[in-house]
């Protein structure tokens, strides 16, 4: 007899696993009944690691079997259910197997746990793989493990009359984040293992796959191939690894470039598990290679559709998991393929909203680019890409490229004006027509888009800021805090809906009023004086629609001109989540009397905020001085609030520092951002901002050697930035550093005049090109090089 209905063994085997057991262990230990480790010649630590949670110690000699081993840990449970986990392993979500277990029905036999795990590519990026694999089943005397590496229990589960189920029980495996010479020894140890099988079971399908899938990892294609047809030959057709055995021929055939075999093997691993993402991603590059872009085009279409709807003997033989930024990538490529350069990009800038640091997706936006001749926009992506992968080869070549195509038609445009100069006839739609084909985000109970305003006497901004979300928002919810003037007759027009809130010198709480009112799944808030740019939001429903859940707000560019109460302009550009889920307040609520946030909301619900290509005009710091001084004594009487309630608060104390240093109360500003940096609750933007701030206040005092320390630390929080750059180049200037400040001043040019787009800094101040080229001058002539 079992300890109790849902008793549990861990087993696990190890050697000399003590970086990794402890971890291990952890993530067990509440729900472990007893955990059993069968140690096969540890020399390290690993067994008193083990002593420590309670663990029953098995020593026995690694002998090159792994079934051997886990055979001698499960025959030593005792529990009803049995968990095999490895040291490198970790259980992401114990009360889901507890669940599992609990609630389980008679038939049921094991479960399938999703293991993922993280390899490193070359250039430095992060791959993500999912497989689910049988972890977790009943303690029976038949079911025992086979195979001396890769081992299965799977066929004797079959054998006496079990099913298996599905279940979201994720593992986090760390066996993948190796380096390559480790990689590499891994292989072949198991390459030593599958070969000394073979000589006693040379028609062993199971081992022969494993054997091909060592040569395939190890880049030696010949014997990957030889060793696949035999596994394919010799399998059961009724077992998992005949379709398994299929599904690597068909890559391995992609790869010797035997396209036919490829999708012959493809199309019958179909015909056993219709349902799955591997064959019908095979098929999909297949046809891509091939050129039969809307054959790629459904396979990727089929591939998600089984990503959404599991099957779970898909997940039993090993399905593929491709990252969603990557099926993006590839239907985009699909859609470029068949001309529809619209449908590309919306696919595009949907995988890079989901992983800014993939190449593949900014290659592709440069693509599109490139095909309607926009050859500063292909530049532009081609930079992003190659900022993040500097070494690729393919990109450069693509560079290249787009500069020889460019000179090319410039000297058409000069010599053959009568001609027709470009290669493909392109014109841009408005997608607002295509929305309502679309079923992704179409509800008709609810909106998906609302655009949430607080108002008060803007008469003046309300009309044009409403007409740049013309057939872009669904919803369009105003906060009037107490107009006199036409604001609401405005409003009205636009089919607006009206709330009255009496003003209590506090943003957030009016923000908040809006935000009660709200019924879109998706939220955009704007000022009266801002406008969404049209040209980078025709296709923001389609890509909102298709964003996973873990992104919880996008985050748009602000563009705006601040006229100084000097008389001068500065642009300013920065990046905010204008654009959030619409969770219900309170569960998603701004916080702040003034310069109010929603960020720590959307990050208390464990949500993302990626970049995007959203771009809003701010118009409301362009003004009249008079103007301008009203709105800075305004929010300086909120700041002043604000820090008295919440004296802790760093971003208020910034905020508040800030607005003194617009009114040139510059002692008190400075104390004021001094503080705010000693509190230490600043963003990593906030503190780049407030360093660069100091770093301008030092510089002025004429204190460079302060002012380059400030300028350094604001570019260690934001390396990417402009506006501190140029702020040291000016302190490497005065310091007489004149070498390094011409230098540093090229750079800041460059960036200058590459700059587009979501700042990475968060915030970046334009500086006029004079100004930087007055400084290159005037280091140069201190180096007498003028």
């Amino acid at each position: 007899m079992f300890k109790n209905k849902s008793s549990l063994s861990v087993c696990i085997i190890a050697k000399n696993e003590e970086n990794n057991l402890r971890d291990c262990l952890e993530s067990v230990r509440t729900i472990a009944e007893e955990i059993i480790l069968v140690d096969t010649g540890s020399t390290d630590s690993t067994i008193e690691i083990a002593r420590e949670y309670g663990a029953k110690i098995i020593e026995s000699p690694w002998c090159d079997d792994f079934s051997y081993s886990r055979n001698i840990s499960i025959e030593n449970a005792s529990c009803k259910y049995i968990l095999i986990i490895d040291a490198d392993e970790r259980l992401i979500n114990p009360d889901l197997l507890i669940e599992a277990i609990t609630n389980s029905k008679q038939e049921i036999g094991a479960w399938l746990i999703e293991v993922c795990s993280e390899a490193r590519r070359a250039d430095g990026g992060t791959d993500k793989f999912k497989t689910s694999l049988l972890r977790l089943f009943i303690n029976h005397p038949e079911v025992r493990f086979s195979g001396i590496i890769h081992e299965q229990i799977i066929e004797p589960l079959i054998s006496i009359g079990k099913k298996i189920e599905n279940t979201q029980i994720q593992f986090f495996h760390l066996g993948y984040s190796l380096t390559i010479e480790q990689m590499r020894k891994k292989n072949e140890r198991n390459l030593h293992l599958l070969q000394k099988a073979l000589l006693k079971q040379p028609a062993n399908a199971h081992n022969l796959y494993h054997l091909s899938k060592t040569y395939l990892a190890l880049g030696d294609l010949k014997n990957a191939a030889i060793n696949i047809e035999k596994s394919i030959k010799f399998a059961n057709t009724n077992s998992a690894i005949y379709p398994q055995s299929l599904n690597y021929g068909a890559i391995i055939a992609f790869q010797m470039k035997d396209y036919k075999l490829a999708l012959e093997r493809s199309a019958k691993s179909l015909e056993i598990v219709n349902n799955q993402m591997f064959a019908n991603f095979i098929i999909g590059e297949t046809m891509s290679t091939l050129g039969r872009f809307q054959d790629a085009l459904d396979a990727y279409l089929r591939l998600d559709f089984a990503r959404q709807n599991p099957d779970t003997m898909a997940q039993i033989i090993g399905d593929y998991y491709l990252p969603q930024e990557q099926y993006h990538y590839r239907v985009g490529r699909s859609y470029i393929g068949l001309k529809d350069y619209k449908k590309a990009r919306i696919e595009f800038t949907s995988g890079n909203l989901i992983n800014p640091n993939d190449t593949s997706c900014l290659v592709g936006l440069g693509n599109v680019a490139f095909s309607e001749n926009d050859y500063k926009k292909a530049r532009f992506y081609l930079n992003q890409a190659l900022a993040i992968s500097p070494n690729q080869s393919d990109l450069l070549s693509f560079m290249k490229q787009v500069d020889d195509i460019e000179n090319a038609n410039k000297l058409l445009v000069q010599h053959r004006n009568d001609q027709e100069l470009t290669n493909i006839d392109f014109k841009i739609q408005d997608s607002s027509n295509d929305f309502n084909a679309s079923n992704s985000y179409k509800d008709e109970l609810f909106p998906f888009i609302t655009l949430a305003m607080i108002v008060k006497n803007e008469e003046k901004f309300l009309d044009g800021c409403l007409e740049s979300v013309k057939g872009i928002v669904d919803e369009i919810i105003i906060v009037d805090t107490g107009s006199t003037d036409t604001t609401k007759e405005i409003a009205q027009k636009h089919a607006a809906k009206i709330f009255d809130f009496e003003w209590i010198g506090d943003f957030a709480a009016a923000r908040n009023e809006s935000l009660k009112h709200c019924t879109g799944k998706w939220i955009l808030y704007l000022d009266a004086d801002e406008r969404l740019d049209r040209l980078y939001s025709k296709d923001l429903k389609y890509i909102l629609a298709n964003l996973p859940e873990e992104i919880g707000g996008i985050i748009c560019t602000i563009e705006s001109d601040h006229l100084q109460l000097t008389g001068s302009v500065e642009n300013h550009r920065g990046g905010y989540p204008r654009i959030f889920r619409n969770y219900g307040y309170p569960k998603i609520q701004f916080r702040g009397r003034v310069h109010e946030q929603i960020t720590p909301s959307i990050f208390e619900l464990g949500k993302t905020v990626p970049l995007s290509d959203v771009v809003i005009t701010h118009l409301g710091y362009n003004q009249s001085r008079e103007i301008m001084e009203s709105k800075i004594k305004r929010n300086y009487q909120m700041l002043l609030a604000h820090v008295n309630e919440e004296p802790l608060n760093g971003y208020a104390w910034y905020q508040l520092g800030q607005t003194l240093a617009q009114m040139s109360i510059i002692k008190e500003a400075e104390e004021a951002i001094r503080f705010a940096i000693k509190v230490g609750s600043l963003s990593c933007s906030v503190y780049a901002s407030a360093a660069a701030t100091l770093s301008q206040i030092t510089g002025n005092q004429k204190k460079f050697s302060e002012a380059l320390e400030w300028a350094d630390k604001s570019l260690s929080s934001a390396p990417n930035q402009v506006y501190a750059l140029n702020l040291k180049a000016y302190s490497l200037l005065y310091l007489d550093r004149n070498e390094e400040a011409v230098t540093i001043f090229e750079e800041v040019l460059k960036r200058s005049r590459a700059a587009q787009g979501v700042p990475h800094s968060g915030f970046d101040i334009r500086i006029p090109e004079e100004i930087i080229l007055n400084g290159i001058n005037e280091a140069k002539k201190k180096l007498g090089l003028n």
